[in-house]
């Protein structure tokens, strides 16, 4: 056993954890169909239960929790051969999941969703903590918890490193990401991607989904009201725009979207 450990858990939260993650893994397949409806949502999930059949019967013959996690890891990475891209060499259509299940990489909080996903189905509890652009897991085995690095062949930190972590700053109490947060995370990436290649399309159907996720997040209302205007649905900006300063923080002035809404008003004018 590694000798990275930093607690005792016992969650009773385990299988709702796991509930989120598929559901939230769907979503994401419905979000690409959305994309694009030629990547059919039935055909992701196959690959999905495709990718999660083996790894149950490689591990449900083991009770214990830490040789089902070394397997699953050396499946998922080795076997499968899943890993993280660099973001920056990605063009939009590498961010998806189809392209990923095929590529077999790509943005890390997709991947790690996958991952974790892949353990929840075997029984092993894992949650990802984003430390500086590096992503650990926290795994709960055997009802206590270890922190891997899952970037350095799933390694379990040694205490010396955990303090060396909390000395710089890190607070692990508060870094678990949510799996929604993990969500988030990839679509900023995507919304940022769609924005260099001008994608439209994409750009709304981000938006669309992060208010789904964040709808009291004021920075979404504000890119999906100036996107719904440039794009020529000034009925969706005005609304948009109103939401914004109905919520906005106190003293908050922007001029920019106070001239959008005046112009998306009389636009919206000329065409009813």
């Amino acid at each position: 056993m590694g000798t990275g450990k930093i607690e005792d858990l016992r969650s009773s939260k385990h299988f709702l954890l796991l509930k989120e993650q598929w559901r939230l893994v769907l979503e994401m397949c419905h979000f690409t169909e959305d994309v694009n409806p030629e990547w059919q949502n039935g055909l992701i999930q196959n690959t999905l239960k495709t990718l999660s059949r083996p790894a149950i019967a490689l591990t449900e013959t083991y009770a214990d929790d830490e040789t089902k996690f070394r397997i699953l890891c050396h499946y998922f990475f080795k076997q499968c051969g899943y890993s993280t891209a660099k973001v920056s060499g990605l063009q939009l259509q590498d961010y998806f999941l189809p392209n990923i299940l095929k590529a077999k990489a790509g943005p890390a909080p997709l991947v790690m969703l996958l991952l974790c996903t892949l353990f929840g189905e075997c029984d092993i509890k894992a949650q990802v903590i984003s430390c500086r652009k590096r992503y650990l897991l926290k795994i709960q085995l055997n009802t206590r918890a270890y922190l891997v690095d899952v970037e350095d062949s799933c390694r379990f930190l040694e205490p010396f490193e955990i303090v060396d972590l909390i000395n710089r700053g890190f607070d692990f109490s508060n870094g678990t990401l949510s799996t929604t947060a993990l969500v988030v995370e990839y679509l900023e990436m995507i919304k940022a991607r769609a924005r260099v290649e001008n994608n439209s399309q994409v750009l709304t159907l981000t938006h669309g989904y992060l208010m789904r996720y964040q709808p009291f997040n004021l920075k979404h209302l504000r890119e999906r009201a100036l996107l719904a205007y440039e794009t020529g649905d000034y009925r969706r900006a005005i609304d948009d725009i109103r939401s914004y300063f109905q919520y906005k923080q106190p003293g908050l002035n922007n001029s920019q979207l106070k001239r959008i809404y005046k112009l998306a008003l009389r636009r919206h004018r000329l065409h009813s």
